[in-house]
């Protein structure tokens, strides 16, 4: 008698099927996290694009009370917002260490709280005594250092 067997067992199926199952669930959960970057990646790509559109409103103004004051903007894509800074003075004239503060509503209500601090040269935001003292120490600070330079380092003693 011979034996015609076609198919495959229940246990072969079985095996199949539970391979097939452990690859189909690594690969959504490797789609699934690929869109999740995906989305974080496009959201701070947004809010690097709209600091930059405020940093650039700061830097056009020549008055530091209206830098200070800020102003509200409104980026078009249904981000809407208010920005504000505070400023201080470096010890090189005319260099402003900035803290720019950023509020800002996207179009799902989500509020949005953001702080960066950068440096600015702004020759119109200092007050001239301000500026000329500082240009003064800076001065004094060179010609200590070409002092020290021209006697190898050696360190005056105060």
């Amino acid at each position: 008698m011979t034996s015609n067997k076609q198919g495959f067992t229940i246990l072969e199926v079985l095996v199949s099927v539970l391979i097939f199952a452990g690859a189909a669930t690594v690969l959504v959960a490797s789609y699934i996290n690929i869109l999740g970057n995906f989305e974080a990646s496009r959201i701070k790509t947004n809010f690097e694009e709209e600091l930059a559109y405020v940093r650039s409103e700061l830097q056009i103004i020549s008055d530091p009370e209206l830098a200070v004051d800020g102003a509200e903007f409104d980026m078009g894509n249904g981000v809407t917002g208010l920005w504000w800074s505070e400023f201080e003075m470096t010890e090189v004239p005319n260099l402003f260490s900035v803290f720019l503060y950023v509020n800002m509503l996207d179009d799902k209500g989500t509020k949005t709280d953001l702080t960066q601090q950068f440096y600015l040269l702004r020759p119109s935001w200092g007050e001239p005594d301000e500026v000329d003292l500082a240009r003064e120490d800076l001065q004094e600070r060179m010609a200590d250092f070409r002092e020290d330079q021209q006697f190898g380092w050696d360190y005056k003693q105060q």
